[in-house]
């Protein structure tokens, strides 16, 4: 049986890394100044990202197109697949499996197509499609991983820093005359999120400096996790290598990563967590 694995750009997997495995991708769309721009294919990510702080309007963000989905399933069917298994993006955040689904219909009789909502998004549905990955390459059918997968969505666990607090607040995470946005603004607080099964991408607190901050994320960290597993640890940036290298390092204190894989923040989830932001997802090894 030959399987496709497709997943979102909003995994956070690498372009190169999707195309060297031959993982198919789902891409969001950005709306700038206007115009609907794809945010892998179509971005120039560096750039967009230097403007978040100056863009005015500020960009917004809208699902994929069903058209590139009826493509993706398409070539998956001209490639010679038997199955598909789409490894999605929690509708808590996006409509994108509704459009998946819509765009399944058009291909329907063709190939036997799988559609799984991890309930998650970001690094931790990341860490679902690679886990997805490696079961597939054990021969394991898609019965099987997804069943794996119910167990895992459970482990694994994003949290992260964002970048400034201009993209909070022109995105509406955080309202400026709220009490919590006052204090934000105020005292130059640095917020810190998690991804989550019930709310997806979701504030916890923040700290009155970097340093307090990797000392909130260590300790969620610590919490969630067994001081006695391996794990893979999948990191994420929007233009902050230097912090994402301490935010490693802290974590290795902590807990036994056996691999660590360097990701770049999509422009849409830099789009919301600002220039700067970087987020850790840490996920049970594979067992041998």
């Amino acid at each position: 049986m030959k399987i496709k694995l497709v997943t979102d750009a909003s995994s956070l997997l690498p372009k190169k890394f999707m195309e060297d495995e031959k993982i198919a991708y789902f891409e969001s769309v950005l709306v700038i100044d206007g115009k609907s721009i794809r945010e892998i294919t179509e971005l120039n990510r560096e750039e967009f990202i230097n403007s978040l702080s100056t863009v005015d309007p500020y960009p917004t963000t809208s699902q994929m197109m069903a058209p590139d989905a009826v493509a993706v399933y398409e070539q998956a069917i001209k490639d010679g697949y038997d199955e598909i298994l789409y490894v999605g993006l929690t509708p808590i955040i996006s409509s994108q499996m509704n459009v998946a689904r819509l765009a399944a219909k058009r291909v329907k009789g063709k190939i036997k197509i799988t559609h799984y909502d991890t309930d998650l998004t970001c690094g931790s549905q990341g860490a679902m499609a690679y886990r997805a990955l490696e079961l597939l390459k054990q021969g394991k059918s898609v019965e099987e991983i997804t069943a794996h997968l119910d167990i895992l969505k459970e482990e694994v666990y994003t949290v992260g820093m964002t970048g400034d607090t201009i993209s909070l607040f022109k995105t509406g995470k955080v309202k400026r005359g709220s009490a919590k946005g006052i204090m934000v603004s105020l005292f130059n607080m640095k917020p810190i999120a998690e991804v989550n099964t019930e709310e997806g991408f979701i504030g916890i607190g923040a700290a009155f400096s970097e340093t307090s901050a990797m000392k909130k994320m260590i300790k969620e960290i610590a919490i969630r996790t067994h001081p006695d597993k391996e794990y893979d640890l999948f990191m994420a940036d929007a233009l902050n290598p230097e912090l994402m290298e301490w935010y490693v390092s802290e974590i290795k204190k902590v807990r036994k990563i056996k691999q660590t894989f360097y990701w770049e923040m999509s422009g849409v989830m830099a789009l919301s967590a600002g220039k700067g932001a970087v987020t850790a997802t840490i996920s049970p090894s594979l067992e041998e």
